[in-house]
C-alpha cells in the first residue's frame, strides 16, 4: 500500500510541476495578438515536417534583440512635373555643390536625352560636371526607365535656385534632386518596423541642418504594396519634430509579403527632402495562450497556442540562466516548428544541458519569445520576458 500510495504521490508532483503556469506581464513594446484571424490554407502551403533545434550563445555577449528600426536619413527629394512646365524651366532649390538631377518620363511621354537637359541660373546656363543617359544609369545598377536623363552639377555650384528645362518634353515627369554633399537631412523613424493588422505604429520626422533641427512642414502616406495610399496626419511636438500615427488597416498583411511603406517628405519653405521606410504587416493567425509549462528535466518550455487558421506555426526564444554571481546572462537560442491544423496547439521550445556554461544554472529566464506563421512569413507575436523559473 505504501509503494502505491508513493508512486500516486510522485504521479501528482509530476502533473503540477508540468502543470502550465501563467507568462510574466507584457511589456509595453510587446506585439500581442488583440483578435485571431481565420484564413485559408495557400496553395503551396510549403513543408510541414515538424522542426526543432537550439545552439548556444557567449553568455558574456550583449543581445538587443528588440531595438528600435534605425532612421531612414535621405539628402533627396522627388517632384512630378508636366512637360509645359519643363519647356520653361522647372524651378529647384539646390543647398550645396554637386547635386545629381535625374528626369524620367512617366506614362509614355517623351523621353529624355542626356545632351536635351538644360540647367540654368538667372537665365544664364550653367555647365553640368557629367551627364548620363538610361543606359548608362541602367549599366551602372539603377532601375530606371527608357528615356531617363541625368546631369551632375559641377563641384563648384552654389547653394540657391535653379531651372531645369527640357525644350522637347511632352507627358507627366518624375524630377529627382539628390544632393549627396548637403548637410540638410531628413531623418524618418518608425518605433517598430512590424505590426499586426488593426493595429498603428508612429513615425517620427526630422529635417536637419548640421545637428540642429529645422521648423519644417510636411506631409506622409501609407502605401499598401498594391498602391492604394491613406494620408497621414503630421503634428508638431514640443521639441520640434513632426510626429505621424499610421494606423493599419484590419485587412492589411493578407497576401505576403506585406511590407507597406510610410512615404514622408519635408521642408522649411526652401529645401525639400523625401524618405521612404517600410512595416511588416502580419495578419494574427495565432497567438501564444499566455501560459508555459516548464521542464527542468528535459530543459525546455511547453507554450500552448490557438490558432484560427491552418499552418506552419514557428517558436523561437532565448534562454537566460544565472551565473554565480545570480546576474541572468543569454546562453542559448531555440526554434521549434510544426504544422497545426487549428484550434489548440502545443510548441515545445527546447533546450540542452550542455548549453550550460560551467557555473551556470537556475533561476533561468525565458526571454524574447517570437511566434511566426511560417506558411505566410508572417512574424504575429514577440514578447520581451516570458517565464522567470527559480530552480
Amino acid at each position: 500500500m505504501r509503494t502505491i500510495l508513493t508512486l500516486a504521490l510522485l504521479a501528482a508532483l509530476s502533473d503540477a510541476a508540468a502543470a502550465d503556469a501563467p507568462m510574466l506581464p507584457a511589456a509595453a513594446s510587446d506585439q500581442i495578438p488583440q483578435r485571431l484571424t481565420a484564413l485559408s490554407t495557400p496553395t503551396a502551403a510549403g513543408e510541414r515536417a515538424p522542426l526543432r533545434f537550439s545552439w548556444a550563445l557567449d553568455p558574456n555577449a550583449a543581445l538587443d534583440a528588440d531595438a528600435v528600426p534605425a532612421a531612414v536619413e535621405s539628402r533627396e527629394y522627388w517632384q512630378e512635373t508636366d512637360g509645359a512646365t519643363l519647356q520653361r524651366g522647372l524651378d529647384v532649390a539646390i543647398s550645396a555643390p554637386g547635386a545629381l538631377i535625374r528626369v524620367s518620363p512617366v506614362d509614355g511621354a517623351a523621353h529624355v536625352a542626356a545632351d536635351a537637359v538644360r540647367i540654368s541660373r538667372a537665365g544664364a546656363t550653367v555647365s553640368a560636371a557629367k551627364r548620363t543617359g538610361a543606359e548608362q544609369l541602367q549599366a551602372a545598377g539603377l532601375a530606371v526607365g527608357a528615356g531617363t536623363a541625368a546631369v551632375q552639377l559641377a563641384a563648384d555650384a552654389s547653394p540657391g535656385h535653379y531651372a531645369v528645362q527640357v525644350a522637347q518634353a511632352s507627358g507627366r515627369y518624375v524630377v529627382h534632386v539628390f544632393e549627396p554633399h548637403s548637410d540638410v537631412r531628413l531623418l524618418a523613424r518608425l518605433d517598430r518596423d512590424r505590426a499586426l493588422a488593426g493595429g498603428s505604429r508612429e513615425v517620427v520626422i526630422d529635417l536637419k541642418r548640421g545637428d540642429a533641427t529645422l521648423k519644417a512642414d510636411g506631409g506622409a502616406l501609407l502605401v499598401a504594396p498594391s498602391g492604394r495610399s491613406w494620408p497621414l496626419t503630421l503634428k508638431r511636438g514640443k521639441d520640434g519634430l513632426l510626429r505621424a500615427a499610421v494606423p493599419l488597416p484590419h485587412d492589411a498583411g493578407d497576401q505576403p509579403p506585406g511590407l507597406w511603406e510610410v512615404q514622408v517628405f519635408a521642408g522649411d519653405g526652401e529645401i525639400q527632402r523625401d524618405a521612404r521606410t517600410a512595416i511588416a504587416v502580419a495578419q494574427p493567425t495565432a497567438k501564444l495562450d499566455g501560459a508555459y509549462a516548464f521542464d527542468a528535466g528535459k530543459l525546455s518550455f511547453g507554450l500552448p497556442l490557438r490558432a484560427a487558421a491552418p499552418g506552419r506555426y514557428e517558436v523561437r526564444g532565448t534562454l537566460y540562466a544565472s551565473n554565480a554571481r545570480r546576474e541572468l546572462r543569454p546562453i542559448a537560442v531555440a526554434h521549434s516548428a510544426q504544422w497545426i491544423d487549428g484550434g489548440a496547439g502545443r510548441i515545445e521550445l527546447a533546450f540542452d544541458h550542455s548549453q550550460l556554461p560551467k557555473g551556470f544554472g537556475a533561476p533561468y529566464e525565458l526571454r524574447n519569445v517570437e511566434l511566426n506563421d511560417q506558411t505566410r512569413l508572417a512574424p504575429i507575436e514577440r514578447r520581451q520576458r516570458v517565464a522567470r523559473v527559480a530552480r
